[in-house]
């Protein structure tokens, strides 16, 4: 069996190697805070869930079985602290009052942006899609931000959110459908 860059890494740190638990972190923690931070819609709530969710990945990285892909599993841990932080806090997460989130997922220190039209026509139109799929209830967007963002295929949703494939799909339909149902409201379909 060949491992993958992120299995070497993890058997760098289970072998002792804290710098390769740093080198992990690196490597997803745009994702990971990307999709948190779109499930929660709150700038320091999505810091501290990454915080924590890289906290309890560091401790149960012994548990993570070679077999199967690492990203899965991650994101199964990550989908797990998201859900229970949308039970526990629900009146924040469905509140759709403040549909001005500015994505901050392109913040970065090697990140250049130049003021072109074409950045900021792209810049408006990102932040509306955004607006958009945050209007819907959190069980589609989940699956959407794991689709379309992460680019997750079918199964590996199915298997972070330990749903059948069909379910998937077809939550995935029901979403595209709340959207267009939004993109219509706004005028921006016909």
């Amino acid at each position: 069996m060949s491992l993958d860059d992120d299995q070497v890494l993890i058997q760098k740190i289970l072998a002792g190697k804290r710098a390769s638990f740093e080198e992990l972190m690196k490597k997803h923690n745009k994702r990971i805070f990307g999709y948190i931070y779109r499930m929660v819609r709150d700038e320091d709530v999505a810091i501290e869930l990454t915080q924590d969710f890289f906290l309890k990945l560091y401790h149960v990285l012994d548990k993570y079985n070679f077999e199967y892909k690492f990203t899965t599993w991650a994101y199964r841990i990550c989908y797990n602290m998201v859900i229970d932080h949308v039970r526990k806090n629900p009146a924040h997460i469905e509140s759709l009052e403040n549909d001005t989130i500015i994505p901050k997922l392109m913040d970065s220190e090697n990140y250049v942006k130049e003021d072109t039209l074409d950045d900021l026509v792209k810049e408006e139109i990102r932040e509306y899609t955004w607006s958009v799929v945050n209007r819907i209830p959190p069980k589609f967007r989940e699956l959407i931000l794991m689709r379309y963002l992460q680019e997750l295929k079918y199964e590996e949703i199915a298997d972070i959110t330990q749903l059948p494939v069909g379910t998937v799909k077809n939550r995935l339909f029901k979403a595209k459908e709340m959207l267009k149902t939004e993109l219509e409201k706004d005028g921006v379909l016909k």
